[in-house]
């Protein structure tokens, strides 16, 4: 059944490829093709980068660095991974209902996914799981029977998506916040949902939506800040900051750009006829604005065909949007997971393991669908399978096991 839900401070090259090759597997084929300069991951404190050196020398005269340190522990985590483990990481779950056992369990404990998704709409919250602390004594479980410690999250954007109602109540939506005219309410409103997730066990947020407003009526509704990128960036960007500050991965969705669709995604795949100039200009001005300024730890590709970038496939599953715009254009090399690739654009044309496939191929690194076991089995059934005839290569995994496991430890979800 498909389930239903709404849509790093600068990576600074101060060293050379050839120190990284030391701590990196496959440190050419990462920064293939995109000027390093350009590169950028996130920090926990988006407005405070990561130094480029920490002041002081080591007793053998070189300087010790934070980024290179952490590096070092990556690939000796990466050393002892299983190909199966490294696969596994790659994919966040949903479940359904609020059973821990035996389905997500498994997932967790057996399979090694790299995280799941809290969602109200498959029934996570019912009782007796509508409690903080009983929530919050799940995420703990997850995380003790976890051999990589988890990314939890759910989409918490205020408004109509709203997965802590159940706790809170309701909460302003993204046009709501912008309606304020002072970023500073947006910047609190991420602080307060970033100490909520936290006392969940949450600690990633799906969220904020960077989409700009251009059709009526909007199929997104209330979910975005603004009409224009400028306002988009101002109020997203303060919401984001919010939550990262506040130790919660932020992500920056629905990429290349919803605002101007006139279908649901979640039935068939929209289609933006925009030319180029069009969506550097509106739809990925957001982005444009927002990686340099606020560092966002996520990126959040979805379905929607944009026929200037790639007439073929849709943005999450099109190497032209994700390797081609996002990361070589637009210089990001943060983390990038799909949109739900059981929605009906998607599903309609490929299967899950299929489109699985397609969205690592295309650049993402977590593909977020599976809610079964036997889901996750398919997906990583078809990663080794695209392996071995060559679709996919061990660098191009590392590549992006390499990020998550960055990301997760400057928020310090895994342990320095």
């Amino acid at each position: 059944m498909p389930i239903r839900r709404y849509l790093y401070a600068r990576y600074w090259m101060k060293t050379s490829c050839a120190l990284f090759l030391i701590f990196l597997t496959g440190c050419s084929s990462i920064f293939d093709g995109v000027d390093a300069s350009s590169i950028h991951l996130t920090s926990p404190t988006p407005s405070r980068p990561l130094p480029t050196s920490v002041p002081g020398s080591r007793s053998d005269g070189e300087v010790d660095n934070p980024l290179v340190m952490q590096m070092a522990k990556i690939q000796s985590i990466m050393a002892g991974m299983t190909l199966d483990q490294k696969l596994a990481q790659l994919i966040i779950v949903e479940y359904l209902g609020n059973s821990y056992a035996p389905e997500l369990q498994y997932m967790i404990a057996q399979q090694g996914v790299g995280g799941f998704l809290y969602q109200a709409s498959n029934r996570n919250f019912n009782p007796p799981d509508n409690i903080i602390v009983n929530v919050a004594a799940f995420s703990r479980q997850a995380m003790k029977d976890a051999k990589i410690p988890l990314l939890i999250g759910t989409d918490q954007e205020g408004g109509l998506v709203n997965r802590l109602f159940t706790f809170h109540g309701n909460l302003p939506s993204a046009a709501a916040m912008a309606a304020t005219g002072d970023p500073r309410f947006a910047f609190n409103q991420g602080t307060m949902v970033a100490k909520w997730m936290l006392q969940l066990g949450i600690n990633t947020d799906l969220a904020p939506v960077v989409d700009v407003h251009t059709v009526e009526p909007p199929v997104l509704e209330s979910r975005m800040f603004g009409s224009t990128p400028a306002a988009v960036a101002t109020y997203a960007g303060a919401f984001l900051n919010g939550l990262q500050q506040n130790s919660v991965i932020g992500t920056l969705k629905h990429f290349p750009g919803l605002g101007a669709i006139t279908s649901d995604p979640h039935a068939v795949l929209p289609t933006v006829y925009r030319s180029l100039a069009q969506l550097q200009s509106i739809d990925l001005a957001p982005y444009t604005l927002m990686l340099q300024k606020d560092h966002p730890a996520m990126i959040m590709s979805t379905d929607v065909l944009v026929p200037a970038i790639d007439p073929d496939l849709p943005a999450e599953l099109s190497p032209k949007t994700i390797n081609g715009v996002l990361r070589q254009q637009l210089g990001y090399n943060g983390v990038v997971i799909t949109d739900g690739l059981y929605m009906g654009g998607i599903r309609q044309r490929w299967s899950l393991p299929q489109a699985s496939v397609l969205a690592i191929i295309a650049g993402n690194d977590l593909i977020e669908g599976p809610y079964s076991t036997s889901q996750v089995a398919q997906v990583i059934a078809a990663f080794k399978q695209a392996l071995q005839n060559g679709q996919l290569t061990v660098d191009r995994i590392n590549q992006s096991v390499q990020r998550i496991l960055l990301m997760k430890m400057q928020y310090g979800i895994l342990s320095t």
